[in-house]
C-alpha cells in the first residue's frame, strides 16, 4: 500500500455522468474509471423516469415535460452533492437530458459532452427500418433476452468478433442490477419525442460532441447535424466506434478527459460568439 495521503476527491473539477438504463448504462463505467483520476464524478443512470407518477397520470403527461422534469431531476443531483456548477457529460439517453440540462440550466454547465446523441426534431436521422421494428419492440421483452439482443446492434462489428470479453463484461455489469420496464418504457418515449433542434442556439457551454461511423442506432449525421447547431461545437468521429464507443475504441475516453481538462475553469456569463465548428475524425488505438 502507498504511504501517502488519501486524495480528497471533492478538490478535482466535478462531472455530472448521465446515460440511459440499459446496456449503455454499464458501458458508461468504463468512462468513469477514465476520468475518476481527474475529476469527482457524479454518476446515476437515469432510471427514475416516471417514478411516482400513476399510469393514468404517465399517459397525460408529455415526453417532453418528462424530459424537462429528468434535467430537473439531473440537477438536483449537483444540488444534493453541493456542487455549483459541473462539466456535464451524457451518454445515449444521458445525451437527451444533458441537453435540457444545458438548455435549461446553463449556469449549471462549466461544459458539456454528448456522446452517442442527437437533437432529434427535424434534425433526426432514422436508423434502417429492421432497427426501427427491433428498438419499438425491445421494450416489451425480459430484460436479459433484450440486453443480449441489442448486442449486435450498439458495438461495432470488429469489437463483437474479437472482444467478446469486453461485451460480456458489459452485460454482466448491466445484469446485476434489476431493470424496471415501466422507467424503461418511459425513457422510450421521451427518447421517440426529443427535439431540441430549435433550441440548440441556446446552448451556450463549450460543447463536445463525440459519435461513431458505425453507429446503428443513431447514424452518424445525427452526430454531425447536433454539432452544426451548437456554437463553436467541436465534433469527433470515430471510424471504429459504433453507438457503444467506449467499449469499441479505447482510447476515446482520452478525447473526453482531454476536452474536459481544458475546460475545467468556472465558468461566468455565456460567451456570445464562440469558434466555428471543428470537425475531425479521431482514429484511436484499440487496447
Amino acid at each position: 500500500m502507498s504511504g501517502g495521503a488519501p486524495v480528497d476527491t471533492r478538490t478535482r473539477p466535478p462531472v455530472l455522468l448521465l446515460t440511459g438504463i440499459g446496456l449503455t448504462a454499464a458501458v458508461a463505467l468504463r468512462v468513469v474509471a477514465a476520468l475518476e483520476p481527474h475529476f469527482r464524478v457524479l454518476s446515476a443512470p437515469l432510471s427514475a423516469v416516471g417514478d411516482g407518477k400513476t399510469a393514468d397520470e404517465l399517459a397525460v403527461t408529455t415526453a417532453n415535460d418528462l424530459a424537462v422534469t429528468t434535467a430537473d431531476d439531473a440537477v438536483a443531483m449537483l444540488d444534493a452533492a453541493g456542487v455549483a456548477q459541473a462539466h456535464v457529460v451524457g451518454l445515449s439517453f444521458g445525451g437527451v437530458i444533458a441537453q435540457e440540462v444545458a438548455i435549461g440550466h446553463p449556469e449549471r454547465v462549466s461544459s458539456l459532452v454528448l456522446g452517442s446523441s442527437t437533437a432529434g426534431g427535424k434534425l433526426y436521422v432514422a436508423p434502417e427500418r429492421p432497427i426501427r421494428q427491433f428498438l419499438w419492440r425491445l421494450h416489451d421483452w425480459p430484460a436479459e433476452e433484450g440486453l443480449w439482443a441489442t448486442v449486435p446492434y450498439l458495438y461495432a462489428q470488429t469489437t463483437c468478433l474479437r472482444d467478446g470479453p469486453r461485451v460480456g463484461e458489459d452485460l454482466a455489469r448491466r445484469l446485476a442490477r434489476p431493470l424496471d420496464p415501466r422507467s424503461y418504457r418511459a425513457q422510450h418515449s421521451i427518447a421517440r419525442a426529443h427535439d431540441t433542434a430549435t433550441r440548440l442556439a441556446e446552448i451556450s457551454a463549450p460543447t463536445l460532441v463525440v459519435h461513431g461511423e458505425q453507429d446503428r442506432v443513431l447514424p452518424l449525421d445525427n452526430g454531425r447535424r447536433l454539432a452544426a447547431g451548437i456554437t463553436g461545437a467541436q465534433l469527433i468521429e470515430l471510424p471504429a466506434g459504433a453507438h457503444a464507443f467506449p467499449t469499441d475504441v479505447t482510447d476515446a475516453a482520452r478525447e473526453l478527459v482531454s476536452f474536459l481538462l481544458a475546460h475545467s475553469q468556472p465558468r461566468g456569463r455565456p460567451r456570445a460568439m464562440r469558434r466555428p465548428p471543428a470537425t475531425r475524425n479521431a482514429r484511436a488505438g484499440r487496447a
